[in-house]
Parts: C-alpha cells; structure tokens; sequence
C-alpha cells in the first residue's frame, strides 16, 4: 500500500519530467531543429532581406497542416547556424490550440505572474518551458480596452524556441509526436 502511494505521489512529477525532457529531444518546431544549418532547409524558406541577413521566412507550404494555425516563421541563424524558431500566430482560436499543444508536448511550463493581465491596458505575459540545450516561450501581448463601457480582451502571441546549449540528450519522442 504504501509503494502504491509514494508512487501515486510521484507519478505527477516524472510526467512532468519527461514532457520538459521532450523540449530537448525534440530541439526546435516541426522539420526544423536548433543546431541544423540554414543552407538544410534551402527548399523551405525565403532567401533573407538584405536588412536582416541572419533571419529567414519559412514557406507556408512547410509548415504542413500548422499553415492554418501559423502566420509565419521565422529562423534565426548565426554564421549560418539555427539559433531561435519564431512562431507568430494567427489568431485567438489558433493561439488557444496552440497553447494546449505546447502543454500537450512538453506539460505545464512556468508562466511569471501577471496581477494586471486582465485590467484595462496592454500587458506582456510569458510561459517558459526550460530545458537544457533549447527553451521554449510564448510571450503573449494582452490588450484589454473599453468598448461602450464593457472591457474587451484581445491578444496577439508568438512562440520563440532558443538554442542553450549543444547538451546531448538520450531518448526519444513519444510516437506521433505533434510538433
């Protein structure tokens, strides 16, 4: 009886453990991994603004069927080298899918508080999902205005997945992994 509840206890915790291990395993957002070169996915993406040489768009038809969901991506790479995946969404009902993929694939990450989120203006939010070679965040902009007297809320959200570390780390992805 008392293995059944330590385990019980503790169940929650290696859940948890290894969702947050898939953010490493799976080192970036669908085809496209940190640490891979830019010049691998050739095929995928826009050749970069000459403004932003480090930075290129991915093609909506790589995104597969996330095109519906996504209103662009953009990899940043340093001396050819994927650093950080930006992940801008469309809209509210996408970001709300979204937000239960993320906690799906890598369990609940650690949002900062934010008393003020839901008061009249605009207000940053974040959720941080850290491993130890990439971590993920969706940083979400609030804004909540006065219509005819009643508060409205609207938000626009991004997902940034960062490179950490070159950390090795064994294992592998739950089968049909979604990102």
């Amino acid at each position: 009886m008392k293995k059944l509840l330590f385990f019980a206890l503790f169940l929650p915790l290696f859940v948890q453990a290894q969702s947050i291990k898939n953010i490493d395993i799976k080192n970036g957002f669908l085809q496209f991994h940190l640490g891979d070169s830019i010049s691998a996915h050739k095929n995928e993406v826009y050749i970069p603004w000459k403004n932003h040489p480090d930075q290129n768009e991915v093609k909506p038809n790589a995104l597969g069927r996330f095109r519906k969901y996504i209103e662009k991506v953009n990899l940043v790479n340093v001396d050819g080298i994927i650093t950080e995946i930006d992940v801008f969404v469309i809209n509210e009902g996408c970001e709300d899918y979204l937000d239960r993929l993320m906690d799906e694939c890598y369990g609940k990450g650690y949002e900062e508080p934010n008393l003020d989120k839901y008061q009249e203006g605009t207000h940053l939010t974040h959720v941080v999902w850290k491993g130890k070679r990439a971590t993920a965040m969706i940083i979400q902009t609030n804004i909540n205005r006065r219509v005819n007297g009643t508060l409205v809320h609207g938000r626009i959200q991004s997902i940034v997945f960062t490179k950490v570390s070159n950390d090795e780390v064994d294992g592998t992805l739950p089968e049909n992994f979604p990102l």
